[in-house]
């Protein structure tokens, strides 16, 4: 047996691990801070992955909010257009479509989050071990996907896509049945509903991004906590929204 070699293997054993450690690093995303390149895939995959997961459980809720009061809307004023004289009864039919475009607009375009999410849930769970480089690439995309979403949601074209709906609606009512009074109540009331919902939209996927390139939440600093959520608040006489903000 060689002595020489025999003193080398403690040595050998102390190197390895170092090695296998040094081979779990994957590439820096492009925008994304050096730090980040020299953290585990592991834990840049739990990061994207609990953070992609809170944020679906937002949007969740935005979305079902949203969606259960423009509905509680357009059914509503389906029901109460009856029990006015003919001529009032546009108001509110013209109301209840405009209420029905906002249930169309969270359905034909959803927050990509909540797919997202799921998606890398069940990715992750098919890697228990080790994480591969391909699979955090594949998590890097969708949370910049989720956040590219958002970032559209809460852009000047829908917000101008809302302001030209309402006044569409507006102008339904003025042209077509003389009611202008009406016209401008209802296409400021669907401004302004249409407002509150960009406004109230979640944007932890955008929040999560940053963190991400910069490396400053995957190296232990925090954020200041943020939380809000929007209900529906229902009484005999009246239904609304109720927002509430946590900090």
């Amino acid at each position: 047996m060689n002595v020489p070699a025999l003193r080398l293997l403690p040595l050998l054993c102390l190197l390895l691990p170092c090695l296998a450690h040094a081979q779990l690093r994957c590439p820096v995303p492009e925008g994304a801070s050096a730090a980040v390149g020299a953290l585990e895939p592991s834990q840049r995959l739990a990061f994207i992955q609990s953070h992609l997961h809170e944020d679906a459980r937002r949007a969740r809720i935005w979305t079902g909010a949203w969606g259960a009061s423009y509905s509680v809307l357009t059914v509503g004023q389906l029901a109460l257009a009856p029990l006015f004289p003919p001529a009032e009864q546009a108001d509110f039919y013209v109301g209840a479509i405009s209420s029905a475009g906002g249930v169309a607009a969270l359905l034909a375009v959803p927050l990509a989050v909540m797919e997202d999410s799921l998606t890398l849930d069940a990715l992750a769970a098919r890697q228990p071990g080790s994480v591969d480089c391909a699979v955090l690439a594949e998590a890097e995309r969708l949370l910049v996907r989720s956040a590219r979403s958002e970032e559209e949601g809460r852009s000047w074209v829908m917000r101008g896509a809302n302001v030209i709906y309402n006044v569409l609606t507006g102008l339904v009512l003025g042209l077509f049945f003389d009611r202008w009074p009406s016209a401008a109540i209802t296409a400021a009331t669907g401004w302004l509903l249409g407002e509150a919902m960009i406004l109230t939209q979640p944007t932890g996927a955008q929040d999560a991004l940053r963190a991400y390139r910069e490396g400053k939440a995957l190296s232990g600093e925090r954020q200041a906590a943020f939380d809000w959520h929007v209900g529906v608040a229902m009484a005999p006489h009246h239904v609304g929204l109720q927002l509430q903000l946590a900090f």
